[in-house]
């Protein structure tokens, strides 16, 4: 088993990926690029910082699907039950696009998505592809969740 780690030092912030290489693996570097690309929130979803800045990657004008997944909406919430639940609802909705053929084919044949706080503060979401060939892939990705980003 492989591990990256991605760690953002302006916001001291980690990101731990187990079970693939984003490096190395490029299903892995699109579960990440699909998780952490922040996809533009609705007009109806709550924005924590109340800035009304509705993010979303500037690609999007140029694609039919939109890119991303909504998680950024989470960070500052306190980590519950219900923001595990929403992170699960918001990274499927994120690897949706595996499952659509455009053409060339499906990059998934199913896609599955389960949370946890496996420990104070971290949240995990463990992720299994099964690819057209049925081979499976799993991940799991843990944030550790800052308290201070609660307030």
């Amino acid at each position: 088993m492989s591990v990256s780690i991605v760690f953002d030092m302006m916001k001291n912030t980690g990101v731990i990926i187990e079970g693939g290489s984003v490096a190395d693996d490029t299903v892995s570097a699109l579960v990440f690029i699909s998780l952490f690309t922040d996809a533009r929130a609705e007009d109806s979803d709550t924005l924590s910082d109340d800035s009304g800045d509705l993010r979303g990657w500037p690609g999007d004008t140029f694609y039919d699907a939109p890119w991303g997944s909504k998680l950024w909406l989470l960070y500052r919430e306190k980590l519950t039950t219900d923001v595990r639940n929403r992170a699960v609802k918001y990274a499927e909705d994120a690897l949706a696009w595996m499952l659509v053929d455009s053409g060339d084919g499906q990059m998934a044949k199913s896609v599955s998505v389960v949370g946890s706080i496996p420990r104070f503060q971290t949240l995990a979401l463990s992720i299994n592809i099964t690819k057209p060939d049925n081979e499976v892939i799993s991940l799991t990705v843990m944030k550790r969740w800052e308290a201070q980003r609660a307030v």
